[in-house]
C-alpha cells in the first residue's frame, strides 16, 4: 500500500515550542503566524516533563491550555511524542534505559537520544506516557497528526547497553535458529570466534584494530534497524487505539541503520523529512568548488524521501542561519534563498513545508540555530518570504497529489549501504552514488530512487515498478542475490535498460564472497566475466575508458572484463597494465540491454552515458537550461530552481504560463538570483 501524504493544497507550518516562551506570547504568535500563511504547528517532541513532571504524576492543563488556543485561532498541530529526550528523573532512577558506548560506559542525561530501544523498562515508560498522551488528548479537534519521538537514529545510530547485547542474541536466534547455523552463516571459523553458547555473543565491542567480524557488523545493523522500527511501531499501535482514523501518524528524518522503507510500509501514514540545505555552507567546506552541487545536492536526501512517499512533508525546513554551541558554524540564508529552499522541497513531492523553528530559541544548546524570527521578535526578510511563498503556494491549488516525473532511477537496498560502510573495498559506492546523481542534475534527467526490500520489511517491488524507468541504474550491489538479479533480468527482457558496476555481485546476504566467477548472478544477465581487477592507488596514472570517440574516467576500482558468447564489448582501458582490455559490455536481453562498467562512475562517466542512451535533457522540447539550474517536472508543473547569485537564462521552446504571475512566457528568459520560476506545461514530452 502507497504511503503518501494526501492534503487538497500546499500548506505552510512551523515548529512550536510553547514551553519555550511565557503563555503572553502564544496568542500573537499564533496570529502571527496565521497572517503569514502559517496553517500549522508541530509541538511537544522534547517535552516530557510538561505532561510527566514526576514519575506516574500527570499533568494536561499546560498543552489543553495551548491546544485549546490553537483550536480558538483555527491552527491545526501535529503532536510529537516526546521519547526522544527521557527527563533525568527517568535516567538517574533507572540507568539501564541510558544507551552507551561501545566500551560499555553509558551516556548520560544532558542531550539527547541518550536511551536505547531495548529497555524493558524505558519501553514501559514510552508505552506509558504515549497512552497517557494519546487517551487525553486523541480526540483534540486541533490535532491533525502526530509525530513518533524525533529524528529516530540521527545523534546515534549504534546501541551497546546490556539489553542490547541481549536483544541481539534473541534476534540472532530467530534468524538462525541454531548457534551452528550462525558459525556457519557468520563464518566464525576464521580467527577461532566460533560460538559455543549463545551468552558467547555480543554486539560489537573494542578489539585490537578494526578487524571485527563484517559479517556480524553487517547481522548488528540490520538488528539496530529491527529494533528502532519496532519502537515506532510500538507508538503507532498505542495512538491507533485512541486518534481519529483520519488524523496520520509520522514521524521526521531519514537516518541510518534504519530500514525506514519497511517502517513506514508497517506503521505510518507517510514520511517526513527534515531539510537543511545550509549545511552545504558549513565553515570549513568550498562551495566556491566550480561545478559543486552546494544545496541543490539536498534533492539527493529529497529524493531518498520520495522513495518512501512519492508525496511527502517537510517537517523542518531551514530558515535561518544554524549551529549549536558546541558544533556547526552556517551562514545567513542568502535573500531568497529560504524559498527557494522550499520550492526546491516541493518541486521534489513535498506537499507541506513545516519551517524550524518560530523563534530563535534564547537559551539552550541551539540558540545559534535560528527560526524565522530572532531573539528581537521582530518582523525581518525571512518572514517576509514565508509570506511571500505562502501567496505563491496558494496559486498551486492542483499541485498536491501530483508526482515528479523521471524516466531513471537509481536502485539502491540496505544491506549494501551497511556492508559498504565497513568494507574499505567498496569506496566506489560512494563515488557513484554521488556521480550519478550529479549527472542526472547537470544533465536534466530527472532521477528516482527505488529501494529493493529486505527480507521481512513489509513492503514490495513488482516488475511494474521496475518498467516504469526506461533506465535502471544499480552501481555496484556487491551483495546481489538470485532473486534481484531475476527480477532485472525480467526487467530488461521487456524493453529496460540495465547499467551495473564494477564489484557487483561478488558477495551473498551474508557479505561472505563464495567460491564463485564474479559477477555471481549477474554473470548470466550481463553476459561476463571478471579475468582480473585492482584497485587503483595514488600513483596509477587516472584510468580511462575508451568508448565510441569519448573518454571516459574510470576511477577508484577496475575490472578487465571477458565478454562471454552473446556479449561484445564496447568500451576499452586506456592505461596500466591491462591497457586495450575490455572495460564495457553490452548485450541484447530480450528487448532491452545491460551494460557492465568496470569502474566507478564519476560525474562525467554517468553523463556520458546518458547522452549516448538518449536519456539527457528529458524535457528538451520545452526548455534549455545552464547545468547549474535544476529542472523537475510535478504533474504538468514545470520547476527551474536557481541555486546560484547571479541570474540564469533559458530559453523556453514553447508557450507556458507562469504559475506564479499568470503571463504567458516564450522564448528567452532569465531567473533572477536564488529564483523559481513555475510553469504550466500542457502536452508530450517526446
Amino acid at each position: 500500500m502507497e504511503k503518501s501524504v494526501h492534503l487538497d493544497h500546499l500548506t505552510l507550518g512551523v515548529c512550536y515550542y510553547p514551553e519555550h516562551w511565557e503563555e503572553r506570547l502564544w496568542q500573537d504568535d499564533l496570529r502571527r503566524m496565521k497572517e503569514s500563511g502559517i496553517e500549522w504547528v508541530r509541538i511537544g517532541e522534547f517535552a516530557w516533563s510538561k505532561i510527566e513532571p514526576r514519575e506516574g504524576e500527570f499533568t494536561f492543563d499546560f498543552f489543553d491550555r495551548f491546544l485549546d488556543l490553537c483550536e480558538k485561532e483555527g491552527i491545526r498541530v501535529i503532536f510529537g511524542t516526546p521519547t526522544c529526550t527521557p527527563p533525568a528523573w527517568l535516567t538517574e532512577k533507572y540507568p539501564e534505559t541510558l544507551n552507551a558506548r561501545q566500551d560499555g560506559v553509558l551516556y548520560r542525561h544532558g542531550l539527547r537520544q541518550h536511551h536505547n530501544y531495548t529497555s524493558e523498562t524505558y519501553l514501559r515508560f514510552c508505552d506509558r506516557i504515549v497512552t497517557q498522551m494519546a487517551m487525553h488528548y486523541g480526540r483534540h479537534p486541533a490535532i491533525i497528526g502526530w509525530q513518533i519521538d524525533n529524528e529516530l537514529n540521527c545523534e546515534i545510530n549504534e546501541y551497546y547497553s546490556d539489553s542490547d547485547h541481549k536483544a541481539f542474541r534473541a534476534y540472532l536466534k530467530e534468524q538462525f535458529g541454531t548457534l551452528e547455523n550462525l558459525n556457519e552463516k557468520m563464518g566464525t571459523v576464521f580467527w577461532n570466534q566460533t560460538y559455543t553458547d549463545w551468552e558467547e555473543i555480543f554486539l560489537s565491542r573494542p578489539v585490537t584494530t578494526h578487524g571485527y567480524n563484517p559479517h556480524m557488523k553487517l547481522m548488528e545493523k540490520r538488528f539496530f534497524s529491527h529494533v528502532v522500527s519496532r519502537y515506532c511501531e510500538r507508538q503507532c499501535e498505542i495512538l491507533r487505539q485512541y486518534i481519529p482514523q483520519e488524523v496520520f501518524i509520522t514521524t521526521n528524518g531519514v537516518f541510518d541503520h534504519l530500514d525506514s522503507h519497511g517502517m513506514t510500509q508497517r506503521c505510518l501514514s507517510f514520511m517526513t523529512y527534515d531539510d537543511y540545505p545550509n549545511f552545504a555552507f558549513d565553515e570549513g567546506t568550498h562551495p566556491e568548488k566550480p561545478g559543486a552541487m552546494n544545496d541543490r545536492g539536498n534533492s539527493w536526501s529529497l529524493t531518498r524521501c520520495r522513495s518512501i512517499s512519492p508525496n511527502f512533508g517537510i517537517m523542518e525546513q531551514q530558515s535561518g542561519p544554524g549551529g549549536w554551541v558546541s558544533r556547526m558554524r552556517q551562514p545567513a540564508p542568502k535573500p531568497g534563498q529560504m524559498r527557494l529552499w522550499a520550492w526546491q522541497s516541493i518541486a521534489h513531492g513535498a506537499d507541506f513545508v513545516s519551517f524550524f523553528r518560530w523563534r530563535t530559541a534564547t537559551m539552550g544548546t541551539e540558540i545559534y540555530w535560528h527560526g524565522i524570527l530572532n531573539y528581537d521578535n521582530e518582523p525581518n526578510r525571512r518572514l517576509r518570504e514565508v509570506a511571500t511563498l505562502a501567496g505563491e503556494t496558494a496559486r498551486l491549488s492542483d499541485l498536491p497529489g501530483t508526482r515528479y516525473r523521471a524516466r531513471i532511477a537509481m536502485v539502491k537496498d540496505y544491506s549494501n549501504e551497511w556492508d559498504s560502510q565497513l568494507d574499505n573495498w567498496r569506496r566506489q559506492d560512494r563515488i557513484s552514488d554521488y556521480g550519478w546523481y550529479e549527472a542526472s542534475q547537470v544533465c536534466h534527467a530527472p532521477m528516482d530512487f527505488v529501494y529493493l526490500p529486505e527480507e521481512d520489511s513489509g513492503y514490495t517491488v513488482t516488475l511494474e515498478d521496475l518498467l516504469a524507468y526506461d533506465l535502471l541504474i544499480y552501481p555496484h550491489p556487491s551483495i546481489l542475490t538470485k532473486e534481484r538479479a531475476a527480477l532485472l533480468r525480467q526487467y530488461a527482457e521487456k524493453g529496460g535498460t540495465l547499467i551495473l558496476g564494477v564489484r557487483t555481485g561478488y558477495k551473498d546476504e551474508y557479505g561472505r564472497c563464495p567460491m564463485r566467477p564474479m559477477p555471481g548472478y549477474a554473470m548470466d544477465l550481463a553476459g561476463v566475466k571478471v579475468e582480473d581487477f585492482t584497485l587503483l592507488s595514488s600513483a596509477d596514472a587516472p584510468e580511462t575508458v575508451a568508448w565510441g570517440g569519448e573518454r571516459l574516467p574510470a576511477p577508484e576500482f577496475n575490472e578487465v572484463l571477458l565478454p562471454l558468447p552473446g556479449t561484445r564489448a564496447v568500451g576499452f582501458f586506456c592505461g596500466n597494465y591491462y591497457d586495450g582490455r575490455p572495460a564495457l559490455t553490452e548485450r541484447r536481453v530480450g528487448k532491452g540491454t545491460v551494460y557492465y562498467y568496470g569502474a566507478a562512475f564519476s560525474r562525467e562517466t554517468a553523463a556520458q552515458f546518458l547522452k549516448k542512451l538518449g536519456m539527457d535533457e528529458t524535457f528538451r522540447r520545452w526548455v534549455s537550461a545552464p547545468w547549474d539550474v535544476e529542472v523537475a517536472v510535478r504533474g504538468e508543473t514545470l520547476f527551474l530552481l536557481n541555486y546560484k547569485a547571479e541570474p540564469k537564462k533559458v530559453v523556453l521552446h514553447r508557450a507556458m504560463t507562469d504559475r506564479l504571475t499568470g503571463e504567458e512566457r516564450c522564448g528567452a528568459a532569465e531567473i533572477p538570483p536564488y529564483g523559481v520560476m513555475i510553469l504550466k506545461k500542457e502536452g508530450e514530452d517526446q
